[in-house]
């Protein structure tokens, strides 16, 4: 089992709340989306919905740009970064930190 079941569970509740969340999408996240062909222009973003994608995916975050968009984007809470000061950074650090560590064991981080 990767995730904590009952810490995804008042993780999400408390990110529901808060949403929308602004966030900054890492390098590796930027490259991948840019590689499949969509255009990124800025690494801020708004988390605007979230859904688990069970223990396999995880948290997912809707980062669509606007209602407008073509394409809908949603990606891994693990690759965004919320700012330091956010009520939720350190909670949200603790479950990415334990995901990726749990998934570097397993050899598939």
């Amino acid at each position: 089992m990767i995730d904590d079941k009952s810490q995804v569970a008042a993780l999400m509740r408390q990110m529901e709340v808060a949403l929308p969340i602004p966030a900054e999408m890492t390098s590796r996240l930027v490259h991948a989306l840019r590689d499949q062909g969509m255009r990124v222009r800025k690494r801020s973003v708004l988390i605007q919905h979230i859904f688990y994608h069970g223990d396999e995916g995880g948290i997912s975050c809707d980062i669509t740009p606007s209602r407008e968009a073509k394409e809908v984007c949603i990606v891994s809470l693990t690759h965004l970064r919320i700012p330091p000061k956010h009520p939720l950074a350190a909670d949200i650090r603790a479950y990415q930190r334990a995901r990726r560590e749990k998934l570097m064991r397993q050899g598939r981080g």
